[in-house]
């Protein structure tokens, strides 16, 4: 759903702040977030990159929705698996992403306002080995909504992939398939994610990332 909604005076964020504090964040801001669309669904899952930073969520209709790490923290507590969020935000022309710039759990509720909105991926790797197996559910998309690697379909399971690699991969990687990696990553209270450096279907025909044409 998009809509539209006039300003909202307080946000959940404001209650943590001294008024100073608020006021200044309040100058800063040149534009109002929430007179951005608004998307609204039940959440489906939190994702985490490999170096285990939790920076995007995806709604049970398959939009994701990416933000900074230090948003990661609010965003679990006032959001459950299952629950209403409503978030303000860029959407890819090309992909359903949003680049989160301000989220609540309805329209109606205050608004919390991300002061350093993730405009582009974190990259940061992770520190142990590992391999994730399953079915793809869906892209992995970058906030300008390019392929990024996939997400699985069971628990919060991601692998990444360079954009070139994913392109040049093609329909291995299409929703509905099974595939296998292998590579650095995190794995923590129920989320995993990897950098691959092997993939393929199964454990068995593990092989090297293609190298893309220049």
């Amino acid at each position: 759903m998009i809509s539209r909604r006039p300003f909202l005076a307080a946000s959940t964020l404001g209650l943590l702040l001294a008024p100073p504090a608020l006021a200044q964040l309040r100058a800063g801001l040149w534009f109002d977030p929430t007179q951005l669309p608004s998307y609204t669904g039940r959440l489906d899952r939190w994702i985490v990159t490999p170096s285990g930073s939790v920076e995007r969520g995806m709604l049970r209709q398959g939009t994701q929705f990416v933000f900074p790490s230090s948003e990661a923290e609010a965003l679990a507590a006032g959001i459950e698996p299952g629950g209403p969020i409503c978030v303000w935000g860029i959407r890819a022309r090309s992909a359903a992403v949003v680049m989160m710039l301000a989220w609540a759990k309805t329209e109606t509720d205050p608004a919390n306002f991300v002061e350093r909105p993730a405009w582009f991926p974190v990259s940061t790797p992770g520190t142990e080995r590992l391999t994730l197996s399953g079915r793809i559910l869906a892209p992995l998309l970058s906030p300008q909504g390019e392929p990024m690697g996939v997400i699985l379909t069971e628990g919060s399971q991601a692998i990444r992939l360079p954009i070139a690699v994913h392109a040049a991969l093609g329909d291995v990687l299409r929703a509905g398939s099974e595939v296998t990696a292998e590579g650095m990553g995190t794995r923590r209270a129920g989320f995993e994610a990897i950098d691959a450096a092997l993939l393929g279907k199964d454990a068995a025909s593990l092989q090297p990332l293609p190298v893309p044409n220049r």
